[in-house]
């Protein structure tokens, strides 16, 4: 089907029963969704598309959203009761968090103020500009918790586009990795699109996720992607079935 087509629609793509574990649709707590109602529809649009759970990741980044557990649960519970009155039963809704490796989220691992995506993983991010100085002491920290990370959209970082080998650095330091399936769409620039083929292609993807934050980017991601990336993807969707 993939050759006959010159765009493939998003949902052809998607396994039965897919998992999403990157989207922020939470209202008004990071730059994601403003109201609950934005957040109802998005989730009724995925739900229509075929998805079986989203576990929701809003920013926890010190100074800009600095989230804590009981803020992302409070907003949990407003969500769920709108999709109740909505009669939207056939998804699971339920958060985690994206956590940028800062600051605030060693004091969050310190206070075991964590919320996992399932077990012990986590989501985790760096700033579009540079990695932390301190990585590895990070990393550390995170596996000495008991924690497992899955680096969200490492096709993003444009301070290791032109060095690949930091790729292969990060995962035999114990980082998976999740790609932003808008990534292949173009969404973020031909460069990210490049780059998540090439981790594809190595076998460094481990998860992948929407990373929608609004109704436009639920329109591009519908739209779907040229055959050479849409035939990634399905195998790739399945792994996330284990989240749940």
């Amino acid at each position: 089907m993939f050759l006959t087509k010159k765009e493939i629609p998003f949902e052809e793509i998607i396994p039965k029963g897919y998992v999403d574990i990157h989207s922020h649709l939470l209202p008004g707590i990071d730059d994601g969704v403003k109201t609950v109602y934005q957040s109802a529809y998005i989730i009724e649009q995925f739900q229509k598309l075929g998805f079986k759970k989203i576990i929701t990741t809003p920013h926890v980044m010190q100074e800009v959203w600095p989230n804590s557990s009981n803020t992302i649960k409070s907003k949990v519970s407003d969500v769920q009761d709108a999709l109740k009155i909505l009669g939207l039963s056939d998804i699971i809704f339920s958060a985690s968090a994206e956590y940028m490796m800062d600051d605030l989220f060693e004091k969050r691992i310190a206070e075991k103020d964590i919320i996992t995506l399932h077990k012990n993983y986590i989501l985790v991010e760096m700033s579009t500009f540079s990695a932390p100085m301190n990585l590895n002491e990070i990393l550390f920290e995170v596996k000495v918790s008991g924690y497992t990370p899955i680096l969200a959209h490492p096709e993003r970082y444009s301070f290791y586009h032109n060095d690949f080998k930091k790729y292969e650095e990060l995962k035999e330091s114990g980082f998976l990795f999740q790609l932003n399936l808008l990534s292949l769409s173009g969404f973020y620039g031909e460069k990210a699109q490049q780059i998540g083929m090439k981790l594809i292609t190595e076998g460094y993807i481990d998860f992948t996720g929407t990373d929608v934050h609004n109704y436009h980017q639920l329109k591009v991601l519908k739209a779907g992607f040229l055959p050479k990336y849409a035939q990634k993807l399905n195998p790739l969707m399945e792994m996330n079935m284990q989240f749940l």
